[in-house]
């Protein structure tokens, strides 16, 4: 299962001033919103991976996602990763042996993420 967002970053720096800690309190939690204390390259790249998630999860459930359903942390190595923070979805994914995988990269006027869901394999 595979989702591509790409997002204008003024999009982004536009709800911020217009709305706010409302549309951040919306869209992040309080990790993101601490990890990229209002960069506006991070909330939009975080926005775009949000929406990729929501899309490649969309081929496995019928039903709508929030974008709190999806949290992107920073794995120890730096790299973006894809934390659920649906307690269902989890156990699906543990059930079917999936794992989502994250990858956001900027431009001066973009941010593009896409999330990939893969089958685990054991590499002996």
């Amino acid at each position: 299962m595979l989702g591509i967002d790409i997002i204008k970053n003024v999009r982004i720096a536009k709800a911020v001033e217009r709305f706010g800690y409302h549309f951040l309190n919306r869209v992040y939690t309080d990790y993101e919103i601490s990890l990229c204390k209002m960069n506006i390259e991070c909330l939009s790249g975080r926005f775009a991976a949000k929406e990729a998630s929501i899309k490649a999860f969309s081929f496995l459930f019928v039903r709508r996602f929030s974008f709190k359903d999806f949290e992107i942390v920073k794995s120890k190595n730096g790299s973006p990763e894809l934390r659920v923070k649906d307690v269902y979805l989890n156990d699906f994914l543990k059930a079917q042996k999936l794992k989502p995988f994250i990858s956001i990269s900027h431009e001066k006027e973009f941010s593009v993420a896409v999330c990939y869901i893969t089958r685990e394999e054991r590499i002996c």
